[in-house]
């Protein structure tokens, strides 16, 4: 027969599995968002930065009067598209790395917890 002892311990040790498993998989992303951002970007943000067209419509829109703003040229535009992809990329790297770290303080705290609470529910059943 368990002992109250050892079935609290059990339980928390099933929450503390859960919760490693929930932050290890949230790592896992965190590493594919730093290592490859271009992948992980939203789509609509990514969409954005494709061609120039599309970098201009997403800044300026279609509007009806087009002498509003006038269009820079194609170098001039693909500099400034570019130099925009990284900035958002480099927001993205950052994400990912905070959510890493998140991710990171959970697990060991999901670890500690666990161990703990695994030595409690041996002693509890001798």
């Amino acid at each position: 027969m368990k002992s109250k002892l050892e079935i609290y311990a059990l339980a928390v040790c099933f929450a503390a599995v859960v919760c490693l498993v929930i932050s290890i998989s949230i790592a896992g992303y965190s590493v594919i968002q730093i290592a490859d951002p271009e992948l992980t970007i939203n789509s609509y943000k990514y969409d954005k930065y494709n061609s120039n067209d599309s970098f201009w419509e997403t800044k300026h829109g279609r509007s009806k009067d087009q002498g509003a703003v006038q269009r820079p040229p194609e170098d001039q535009l693909t500099k400034q598209r570019l130099e925009e992809l990284r900035t958002e990329l480099r927001g993205e790297k950052r994400s990912g790395l905070q959510s890493l770290i998140h991710a990171l303080m959970f697990a060991v705290v999901g670890a500690v917890t666990l161990l703990i609470h695994w030595r409690i529910a041996r002693k509890a059943r001798t």
